[in-house]
């Protein structure tokens, strides 16, 4: 049997009434180095930024728009009575929206590439995110649509309208008023999503972070602010596209 020292023993006892307050004597004096923020060492680098988080933007606009088109396109071929559109407008939909936009657009810079095609990262972008949005769009304006009552549309005929008519001022106006809560989620998912460019150095927002945190070492820092600049581009362009809402769709 092995004999423990009284001194030995004694101290044992006292651990555990020690160690918590040496425990809290140790955080209390490392609390401040502990929470101690640099953001003065990302001053510099502000506007490079800002200026990232625009080409976020400019990203998610024009994706926004030609996707409408795009999705628009798609839902007219998934709705007509022409076998092969129905068939190409379906495995376009499922396709890209069972599949993460990164590897669509890897598949759109890298591919294109090496059929000897060079595009920029921003061209590559473009092209990724209109192809992503479409089919998105393109479901979203079929809810749209589903909302006008067939009796509305007959209405229309019976007034003497034409089918362009009809689809323009019956059809597609109402479709839009309902679809429009969701292009605007849309919208703004688009802009958050664009910082997968970065992966193929598109100078966006996430790009640039990625780039001050290497040079400054400030980690939490550089994204902390990143994810401030995100939030508030976010809440403004919610905000601006909801009171434009009740401007647009006066009628």
């Amino acid at each position: 049997m092995q004999v423990i020292p009284r001194g030995v023993k004694e101290a044992g006892a006292r651990l555990p009434v020690c160690f918590p307050a040496l425990l809290y004597w140790n955080c209390a004096g490392n609390w401040r180095n502990i929470m101690r923020f640099h953001f003065k060492d990302i001053a510099p680098y502000l506007i490079m930024m800002l200026k990232g988080i625009g080409v976020n933007f400019t990203a998610a606009t024009i994706a926004l728009l030609f996707g409408i088109i795009l999705g628009l396109c798609a839902y007219s071929a998934k709705k007509s009575t022409v076998k092969p559109l129905q068939i190409v407008a379906n495995a376009y939909i499922e396709i890209v929206r069972n599949t993460p936009l990164l590897v669509q657009l890897y598949l759109i810079y890298f591919g294109i590439a090496q059929m000897g095609i060079n595009m920029t990262p921003l061209q590559s972008t473009m092209i990724a995110m209109i192809f992503n949005s479409g089919a998105y769009i393109s479901e979203i304006m079929r809810s749209g649509f589903q909302s006008v009552s067939s009796g509305t549309i007959e209405a229309g005929h019976a007034l003497g309208m034409s089918n362009w008519q009809v689809f323009t001022y019956i059809r597609l106006k109402p479709a839009f008023r309902s679809a429009f809560p969701a292009l605007i989620n849309q919208y703004v998912l688009m802009f958050l999503g664009s910082t997968v460019a970065s992966t193929i150095s598109l100078h966006e927002l996430m790009y640039q972070t990625l780039y001050i945190e290497s040079v400054t070492a400030r980690t939490v820092e550089a994204f902390l602010i990143t994810g401030v600049l995100f939030y508030v581009s976010s809440f403004i362009i919610i905000n601006i596209l909801r009171k434009s809402e009740r401007i647009i769709f006066k009628w």
